[in-house]
């Protein structure tokens, strides 16, 4: 632990330094400086960015990998800046301890307890320009903590501070802390630990399962992909796919490649191509763009620098590698034969998948020298460079052992300048090689605490998630081709995620109800928006994982909400609220149990049946009151602007009871199934 806290001083020291600096004179970035402190015997530090100024933490994990589970302390640091003056009320929720000073005053301190926030008595006066927020959060003994801050103001009740909002100075030295951070997504993506075992724990004790994964089975590779393809691949897989975790092979001759894409060849016999009937290229082209494809991917033929809008992946080489039936079946479940895949399952039908198929495949294919080889010694070359430690294969394990993590050197072997005679080249950039030296000392422990804080924060990125929605008001990738799409002409709605209303991620942790998003995400919850063309892939081995981490940031524990039984009576007012004419016309845009909607005007609503299922009591709260301000490409109009509705004679117009009164009503309503 003294070699992390070595490497996390400058952190820390960057920190303070950043707080100090005028912030009139600081150039800002996005986010929140957190730094946490395990309290103990042996104090551990860790600093890192958060989206928000919230976070939680249940008993038995931590805030973050670098420190053990246990009684922390947090330092949360952050600037907003106001266009005017103005004069806002703070509020604390949680359980811990916690302090708020904004711009040096102190403003809120004490004991947070569940339903009893903290609440500045008076507004605060706020200047123009940036202003200094400086949080203190303590856990409870065992560990555990929430903490959410909010503010209101004048023309807005209590809501968190948008992301958009939080910056802290550029100056701020993080850059040690994410160095850790990547070079602990880079031992997991790269299978290290499939080689080198850590001493006490086995690999699929992970907190995530996440030093468990392994390349594609390959015990019928020759049913799936070209021989010639397969040796292209094993000469050097980043010159096939930049992004490849798949290391080169220092084969020890020219032909080798050569024999042993034979021998994998050999592994299971292509099916038939099926027949793609006339017209399915041109339409699967089309499903391409309206399933959002074009999120992650560039089309075969599309000109190399396409793919650096949004990082995407070229698929110019799949008519190359793949056997057609094979292709159609990988694109209906791409895990069957390689669970650990970075490619979601998006369940499509058949007729989908035929339809990609025949798009993908009708495009010119990259160039491929032809590969012949002696699928013998192929064989005998899989087993002596020992592919079975990454790969289902049927081929003896070798006797040798690479070395356990605690006997790795940082300046040796995979990670030896130039990658020295390991016989792997692993194609790392000088910025990766440095990432995994400064985690390595780390690698026995870190892997095997659970953070769903650090979890979310890496996989979101690492699933893709902003290929197609947008996060704190920064577009989707999909939204982004789209846009420079449109500069030609006119694109058809159902390829447009925005005109479609694909939601943004910015508050989906404090939107939904964990067990919801856990469901949804794996796929065993259908879509509350069915006229999407765009899917929502399964992440199954990911979804309770992610949905903890997205409650986490927003500062909520790992259960639902407790949903009380309704209040009847207000249920009676609210039933009448939803209605056309009388009401405040919601059911005009949204079905209601198995009633249709009446009149939809520009885009469908969500079914109102499913809200207290999905959503949070107070997000419905927040969302009915401005909706605009959560989304602002909503075409949810604004009910109540100066508090009041223009249904007067329910509940005296007031526009917070006839919210609360709608959501009781909602409370006695089972959702349809849809």
């Amino acid at each position: 632990m003294a070699a992390l806290r070595a490497l996390l001083a400058p952190i820390l020291l960057g920190a303070l330094a950043g707080a100090q600096t005028p912030p009139e004179a600081a150039r800002l970035e996005r986010g929140v400086l957190a730094t946490f402190e395990r309290v103990g015997e042996a104090t551990e530090r860790a600093t890192l960015r958060l989206r928000l100024l919230s976070f939680a933490v249940e008993r038995g994990e931590t805030p973050s990998p670098w420190i053990e589970p246990g009684l922390f302390r947090a330092t949360l640091r952050t600037t907003v800046e106001l266009p005017l003056r103005d004069r806002l009320r703070f509020r604390i929720e949680g359980r811990g301890s916690a302090k708020l000073v904004c711009n040096g005053e102190p403003v809120l301190d004490g004991r947070l307890r569940p339903g009893k926030p903290l609440e500045s008595a008076e507004p605060v006066r706020l200047k123009k320009g940036p202003n200094e927020l400086l949080v203190t959060f303590e856990s409870n003994a065992p560990g555990d903590g929430e903490l959410r801050v909010s503010w209101a103001g004048g023309d807005f009740g209590f809501e968190p501070i948008a992301p958009e909002r939080l910056h802290i100075p550029a100056e701020a030295d993080i850059a040690a802390a994410e160095l850790l951070r990547a070079g602990h997504r880079l031992f997991a993506e790269r299978h290290c630990a499939r080689c080198h075992e850590p001493e006490t724990r086995r690999i699929g004790e992970s907190a995530f399962g996440e030093l468990d994964t392994q390349g594609p089975d390959l015990r019928t590779v020759g049913a799936r992909a070209s021989a010639g393809w397969m040796a292209a691949w094993l000469r050097d897989p980043r010159a096939m796919r930049p992004d490849a975790t798949m290391p080169r092979i220092r084969f020890a001759n020219e032909h080798d490649a050569d024999d042993v894409a034979a021998y994998l060849a050999t592994l299971g016999a292509p099916l038939a191509a099926p027949p793609f009937p006339g017209g399915f290229a041109g339409s699967g082209e089309i499903r391409f763009r309206q399933l959002g494809c074009v999120a992650c991917h560039t089309a075969p033929g599309a000109a190399p620098a396409d793919a650096a809008l949004g990082d995407r992946i070229p698929l110019g080489h799949v008519a190359a590698k793949w056997h057609p039936a094979a292709l159609v079946s990988f694109l209906q479940d791409p895990l069957r034969d390689h669970p650990s895949s970075r490619m979601p399952d998006f369940n499509l039908s058949r007729d989908d998948a035929m339809q990609l198929a025949a798009f993908l495949s009708s495009a010119p294919a990259v160039q491929i020298p032809a590969s012949r080889g002696n699928a013998e010694h192929g064989r005998k070359l899989v087993e002596r460079h020992d592919c079975v430690q990454c790969h289902a294969i049927d081929v003896p394990i070798t006797e040798r052992r690479p070395a356990k993590l605690r006997n790795l050197r940082a300046d040796r072997g995979c990670l030896q300048d130039g990658g020295g005679d390991s016989g792997l080249d692993h194609g790392f950039a000088p910025e990766q090689v440095a990432a995994l030296r400064a985690f390595l000392p780390f690698a026995e422990q870190v892997p095997f605490r659970s953070s769903p804080l650090d979890y979310v924060a890496q996989n979101v990125a690492a699933r893709r998630c902003t290929a197609c929605h947008a996060l704190d008001g920064a577009p989707s990738t999909w939204a982004r081709v789209v846009e420079r799409v449109a500069v030609a002409g006119p694109v058809p709605v159902d390829q447009d995620p925005t005109a479609q209303g694909v939601p943004a991620l910015t508050w989906v942790g404090a939107k939904l109800q964990p067990t919801w998003i856990a469901r949804f995400v794996g796929g065993d919850q259908p879509s509350p928006r069915p006229w999407l063309h765009a899917r929502m892939p399964k992440f199954r081995s990911h979804a309770q994982a992610l949905a903890q981490g997205l409650v986490r940031e927003h500062g909520y524990p790992a259960a639902d909400e407790v949903q009380p039984a309704p209040d009847l009576q207000s249920a009676m007012h609210g039933e009448r609220l939803v209605q056309m004419g009388k009401g405040l016309g919601c059911v005009q845009c949204h079905a209601l149990g198995d009633a249709p909607a009446v009149q939809v005007f520009e885009r469908a609503g969500i079914e109102l049946g499913t809200a207290r299922s999905r959503l949070r009591h107070e997000y419905f709260t927040r969302w009915l009151r401005d909706p605009t301000r959560l989304d602002p490409d909503s075409r949810m109009p604004r009910y109540a602007p100066s508090g009041t509705t223009a249904i007067t004679d329910v509940l005296g117009g007031d526009g917070a009871q006839q919210f609360e009164a709608i959501w009781q009503f909602l409370g006695t309503k089972v959702p349809a199934r849809r």
